[in-house]
């Protein structure tokens, strides 16, 4: 608008003047004119300049500003609030009014009320546009009723003569007069003009009239819509109702059929006011009623336009009605039963309505609203929480490659960007980031744009920075402030009709809100040519080359850029970052497959069945060359480079894992610094497939590649510690251990010693693993005692702690076997004293079952082998077993009765049931129990034994063994059995003797104790 006055007022400068006159303001609108940014207030300057220097030079008294057809300036201001603010005519207003001697005046025109060409704006920016119209004073030319009709009489002229209808000139002068009467044209009207007028205006009638106007002066443009209606062919409009209609009587354009026109033509606008018109609930009732008489029909629409209207004059009584309807029958019956079904209320003098009576006023709580709402939130965090920020897919790429790649979306605040702008960069899983930058001024526009040009180098980090949002500012507001109306008016509880309409208007506001956001600040899509967003990548503008492309699409191109070396796998089920139960089980069983039937056809998987894994296979292992038969069978190996040798580009993440291990020796690598090199560009690979690699390279390098879990280093690789691998990478390390030199001498003669292959004598953990693998397998009892020599203690004791391969055989085990190792000579003698302890180890359990044996043999006093003493003893333990009692005895003898078990099942048998510990578990101290153990049960087992003499074997009941000890130490003992008959003499002669014993236990026990000892003598 400032430049077309500009354009103008030179126009005319140049027109008037002489050119040849020096005039400044002239040469200064050309200047502004040709500049490519025009300020507004420098406009008013300018044209205050004029004026200024036109009354100074006596040339003009002014500057008189005619703005012919305003409303255009103001539609388009409505519609591009961001490139054209109507703020300037404010301004340009009071410039008029403070010009005082130097007077400039702005006359504008326009075809209806300044306010209602911001009808489609929110509520917020629709008292802005009220507060600039104030600026101005306003000329209304409203035309009287009488003076419309006559208008109306002119444009239609009907030709009722030639039409031939009967009784309708007497019909439109009685419906005049009711009219009047009843006050729809206003006071002190014409009378007799106007029923002379109703005739003429056929086929409308008289009661549209002030409806009409009234509708067109609120929701259109005057005179301009009310020609529109008479004369243009839009729906439902009178044009449209004539050639659809036979000229007669019955055929008159009622309030009903304007109804139509006003829903077909208006209902965009009317619903945009709906909390004062109601005009969403009245179209909603009168829709529902599709299947009533045309008279219901007609009864609610006719109701339903008044209502529109809400004019006090056109309030819709039952006169009105009856007139408006044409005089119809039983129209006060049909009445009633509208009320009846709740489809019309009766409210008295204000006539009918389509809804109940309203206890809030919406209009008055939004004043409310407004007053307590003066200021939006900062826009730009309305933005951040109703701007879509889901990932954004990089589609061709991943139809492509196979790889689903997306770019995450973060919403920050011009200030925000300002402080992390440094520290940007994609979390995973994401592979890139798409930064949108919401500035809420031009200034904050112009930092972000100056920090994302010196952002180079972030090539997975595209910046999108929005232009001001400033233009959202209104929208945002009125959605707060019909949110405060919803959460401060508890009326609305008790009205239903209030209630909807604010869900309405907040549901309304929200999506205007949203789609205004995504004009203005979307970045999904096509980038189209208007569109303001400037997006940077690596430091660069790169807005121009996304025109007309989706983002989706560039975001593709880049991924194809920077994941030069990712491989392409087309399977789903593993070449993603988070894959299914049912695709972990599956890749589970290939890593059983690698570790033990990589010599198999297919890792051994069926032929004839097609599970997930053998899909995994076909399209991993097989398809990238991976597992592969040649002269040497089937194996797994590296595909060779080249598309050739490998067509899904797996070859550079293998490498890639070799070079982490390789980048210093020796060192621990956490196998989640693989996953996260494995991650970035180039290679971008999918955590589904990296435990795959990770085997891969092991299973090839097996012999170079030391794994530690949790610190510990673990000598067998077996399928569930790739399961763990898989599942907890964070706690696993890879080595990688080559050796040369002295080293490689060393590992020569210690390989040698255990017996490995010739191909593997100078790998580290050929070495390694055997030997742990060997401690390992020991029975408990060796890793734990202390019955070995202290080299032997020393050297199990290092390998059962080794925490490094290369610590322990270059350092901990020389150190345990007192050699130093840098020498190379001394190479031969630790593989010599290493065999040596090895040995000894290993003898250290069947040494132990030995000694047992010696023990058991000492016990028994036998002097001969210990077989021998096995068979020896079975018969006798079986005559003992007769009549045994004693549990832990009777297991004894079972266990002596045992001839045909091995030597050392039955000594470890025999172990395990004296001392409650198989011998393989025993500590020192269980060693020793045993010994002592068997003392005590093999002279249980003579002294039963003693008693048993009989020829078959039995053990009479009358069988008795007595043992006297006395102080000397020297122990006799006797077993005697008597007969049934001495039995009974027995008897009667201990009844004689307790007779005569006196009432001291201790003095009868030595007494008879003493008789006993002379007795046995006597025996003996």
């Amino acid at each position: 608008m400032a430049k077309a006055i500009l354009r103008e007022l030179l126009s005319k400068l140049e027109a008037s003047i002489d050119g040849r006159k020096n005039l400044v303001s002239r040469s200064k609108i050309s200047d502004a004119l040709s500049s490519s940014a025009l300020d507004e207030r420098q406009a008013i300057r300018l044209i205050e300049g004029t004026s200024k220097e036109l009354v100074t030079k006596n040339l003009f008294g002014g500057v008189l500003l005619v703005i012919d057809e305003l409303g255009k300036f103001l539609e388009f201001a409505a519609l591009n609030p961001e490139q054209q603010d109507v703020y300037f005519l404010q301004v340009l207003a009071e410039s008029s009014c403070r010009s005082g001697n130097y007077p400039v005046y702005t006359l504008g025109l326009l075809h209806q009320g300044f306010a209602e060409y911001a009808a489609k704006l929110p509520s917020v920016s629709q008292l802005e546009w009220s507060k600039v119209s104030e600026r101005f004073e306003e000329f209304v030319f409203s035309q009287p009723l009488a003076q419309v009709t006559a208008l109306l009489s002119q444009a239609l002229s009907s030709d009722l003569e030639n039409q031939n209808i009967h009784g309708w000139k007497g019909q439109a002068r009685g419906d005049m007069a009711t009219a009047i009467d009843l006050g729809l044209f206003g006071p002190n009207v014409p009378k007799t003009a106007l029923k002379e007028h109703a005739v003429s205006i056929y086929p409308i009638h008289c009661s549209v009239i002030p409806v009409l106007a009234k509708f067109f002066r609120r929701f259109g443009q005057n005179e301009r819509s009310l020609f529109s209606f008479l004369l243009s062919s839009e729906p439902y409009a009178l044009q449209d109702f004539a050639s659809k209609q036979r000229a007669s009587l019955e055929t008159i354009f009622r309030l009903s059929d304007f109804y139509d026109f006003a829903a077909a033509n208006f209902s965009h606008r009317l619903s945009g006011q709906s909390f004062r018109s109601h005009w969403n609930h009245i179209d909603a009732v009168i829709r529902s009623t599709g299947n009533e008489e045309p008279t219901t029909v007609a009864i609610l629409k006719t109701v339903g336009i008044l209502n529109v209207i809400d004019a006090p004059e056109l309030a819709p009584t039952f006169e009105v009605l009856h007139l408006a309807l044409g005089d119809s029958e039983g129209l006060d019956q049909e009445l009633r039963n509208l009320c009846k079904r709740n489809l019309l209320f009766n409210r008295g003098r204000s006539g009918y309505a389509l809804w109940p009576y309203n206890s809030v006023n919406l209009e008055q709580r939004f004043v409310e609203a407004s007053e307590a709402i003066s200021k939006a939130s900062p826009i730009a965090e309305t933005v951040r929480k109703r701007i879509d920020s889901r990932p954004i897919v990089a589609r061709r790429h991943y139809i492509e490659t196979g790889n689903l790649r997306y770019f995450e979306v973060l919403q920050l605040t011009a200030s925000e960007f300002s402080k992390k702008a440094e520290d940007l960069a994609p979390t995973h899983p994401a592979d890139g980031l798409v930064v949108s930058v919401l500035c809420e001024s031009k200034a904050e526009r112009l930092q972000s744009e100056e920090i994302a040009t010196g952002l180079a180098k972030k090539l997975s980090t595209i910046i999108a920075i929005s232009p001001p949002l400033d233009a959202l500012t209104s929208s945002a507001l009125e959605l707060e402030r019909w949110l405060w109306v919803e959460r401060q008016t508890p009326e609305l509880k008790d009205d239903r009709f209030a209630a909807e309409e604010v869900s309405r208007q907040i549901a309304t506001s929200s999506q205007t809100v949203e789609n205004r956001i995504q004009e203005i600040a979307g970045i999904r899509g096509v980038v189209r040519k208007e569109s303001t967003i400037a997006w940077y990548h690596d430091g660069e503008l790169i807005t121009e080359r996304l025109r007309f492309k989706s983002i989706q699409t560039f975001l593709s191109d880049l991924c194809d850029e920077l994941f030069t070396k990712a491989p392409k796998v087309a399977n789903e089920l593993i070449n993603r970052t988070n894959i299914s139960s049912a695709a972990a089980s599956a890749r589970q069983k290939l890593f059983k497959g690698i570790l033990s039937q990589s010599d198999l056809p297919l890792l051994g998987l069926p032929e004839d069945k097609s599970p997930p894994e053998k899909s995994m296979y076909l399209s991993v292992l097989k398809a990238g060359n991976i597992h592969i038969q040649d002269d040497d069978g089937c194996r797994i190996a590296f595909p060779n480079k080249g598309k050739r040798g490998d067509p899904l580009n797996l070859r550079p993440a293998l490498d890639a894992i070799i070079a982490a291990l390789e980048e210093q020796p020796d060192r621990r690598v956490p196998v989640i610094e693989i996953y996260d090199r494995l991650r970035l560009p180039p290679f971008g690979v999918r955590d589904g497939l990296v435990p795959l690699l990770l085997l891969t390279v092991f299973t090839v390098h097996e012999s170079e590649i030391a794994i530690y879990e949790d610190d510990i280093f673990q000598a067998e690789i077996e399928e569930n510690l790739a399961m763990r691998l898989a599942r907890r990478p964070e706690t696993f390390e890879f080595q990688l251990c080559r050796i040369n030199g002295v080293r490689k001498e060393l590992i020569s003669e210690i390989a040698k010693t255990i017996n490995t292959e010739h191909a593997e004598h100078t790998h580290l953990l050929s070495i390694v693993r055997p030997l742990c693998l060997f401690i390992d397998q020991l029975p408990e009892y060796v890793q734990k005692t202390d019955n070995l020599s202290d080299q032997a203690r020393e050297v199990r004791k290092a390998i059962e702690n080794a925490r490094e391969p290369s610590d322990l055989v270059f350092k901990r085990i020389p150190q345990a076997l007192g050699i130093e190792p840098s020498d190379k000579k001394n190479a031969s003698v630790v593989g010599q004293e290493l065999s040596r302890v090895l040995f000894e180890l290993r003898r250290s359990y069947p040494e132990l079952l030995s000694g047992m044996a010696k023990s058991i043999t000492a016990a028994f006093a036998w002097k001969g082998s210990f077989e021998d003493w096995r068979r020896s003893i079975s018969e006798p333990a079986e005559t003992v077993l007769v009549g045994l009692s004693d549990t832990e005895l009777r297991s004894f003898c079972f266990k002596l009765i045992d001839d045909v078990t091995s030597e050392t099942e039955w000594l470890e048998a025999l172990g395990s049931i004296i001392t409650r510990c198989p011998p393989s578990r025993w500590k020192d101290r269980d060693k020793e129990a045993f010994e002592e153990e068997i003392k005590k049960l093999a002279g249980k087992f003579n002294r039963v034994l003693a008693t048993c003499f009989d020829k078959n074997g039995s053990l009479p009941d009358s069988a008795i063994r007595i043992a006297i000890t006395p102080k000397s130490g020297q122990e006799k003992d006797v077993v005697v059995s008597l007969s049934p008959s001495e039995s009974q003499k027995a008897k009667k002669l201990r009844e004689s003797i307790v007779s005569l014993l006196p009432d001291s236990n201790d003095v009868s026990i030595a007494a008879i104790s003493e008789l006993l000892w002379k007795l046995m003598e006597g025996k003996q």
